[in-house]
């Protein structure tokens, strides 16, 4: 799991009401323009469609106002959001400028193909713009227990997206469940009461959800081994028994990934419309049914990033 502090937030440019935080996902169609694909760029690609299609981001771009504190690259990146909703696609050095202010971070000052998950951490850092960055906070608690004196001690760690790997084929549901189970630490440290070296047992709670849950489903080893398993992708989740609420999600974005390791092969993204999906595959938008993408979602082998907004 990637973590963050909430460094990103940085200075914001509009606030956003109550209304403007609920709005669903699917009460709009995305518009269907897409984006030029400038060399090994579909990652980037992928994951700005989905950040213009996260409901509290487009609200809050369409009442963005020019700011000196804004940073290049938000700039840029609202140059290109501006394109779309404008019904045009965006302009080849527009893209190029995009790329050139993502190159000051080393890892990305190449061509080469890169883990979209990678670059949505990445440019919300570099970014620093609060509303792009705080729909997906959220936060986790972890309670650790000396298995000798009963011992607690608790952790708190933000997050802007859970990274779950993939074992085996089954739901959604069951990874998070597995995701959240208790585990047993081999730790060497002296406990700070009992002052003996026992099992310790870790127990971990989300005690804050966001507004938005990123989901990246590893298919990947250390070694770049690929896990073809098949997950059933429920398109509602009601999150109970690991968190303090019981709030319910609905999805409406997935970023598909076909090839044999996450730095090749070929990224789209699907986004959910009023009445069917979209799949955007670099300048190629093509409508999807419901019930094409629901078959495909059962048993989903190209899944690789999940967005839910919160209900």
């Amino acid at each position: 799991m990637y973590r963050t502090t909430n460094s990103a937030y940085g200075s914001g440019v509009v606030t956003r009401n109550k209304e403007q935080m609920s709005q669903k996902a699917q009460d709009v169609d995305p518009i269907r323009i897409g984006i030029e694909n400038i060399g090994n760029t579909c990652y980037i690609n992928s994951m700005l469609q989905c950040l213009f299609n996260t409901p509290a981001i487009s609200t809050a771009m369409k009442q963005y106002k020019d700011n000196k504190n804004s940073t290049e690259l938000f700039k840029q990146f609202y140059k290109i959001w501006f394109s779309i909703q404008a019904g045009i696609e965006p302009e080849h050095n527009d893209i190029i400028q995009f790329k050139k202010l993502m190159n000051q971070h080393r890892e990305f000052d190449n061509f080469n193909q890169q883990d979209c998950i990678e670059f949505f951490h990445v440019f919300l850092d570099i970014v620093n713009t609060g509303f792009l960055s705080q729909p997906f906070y959220g936060q986790l608690t972890y309670q650790i227990n000396c298995q000798n004196c009963n011992n607690s001690s608790k952790q708190i760690e933000q997050f802007i997206n859970l990274s779950i790997y993939i074992g085996q084929s089954c739901r959604l549901s069951q990874l998070l469940s597995e995701y959240f189970k208790p585990e047993q630490l081999n730790s060497q440290e002296k406990c700070k009461k009992c002052q003996k070296t026992s099992p310790l047992i870790r127990r971990s709670n989300l005690s804050s959800a966001p507004l938005v849950l990123v989901i990246q489903l590893k298919r990947y080893d250390s070694r770049q081994t690929r896990s073809n398993n098949a997950i059933e992708i429920e398109q509602n989740l009601i999150l109970k028994g690991f968190c303090d609420q019981s709030p319910q999600y609905k999805l409406y974005a997935v970023i598909n990934h076909q090839g044999y390791s996450i730095y090749s092969g070929h990224y789209t993204c699907l986004i959910k419309g009023k009445d069917c999906w979209y799949n955007f595959n670099d300048q190629r938008v093509s409508e999807y049914s419901n019930k094409v993408v629901d078959d495909e979602l059962q048993k989903s082998q190209n899944s690789y990033v999940l967005f839910y907004q919160r209900q």
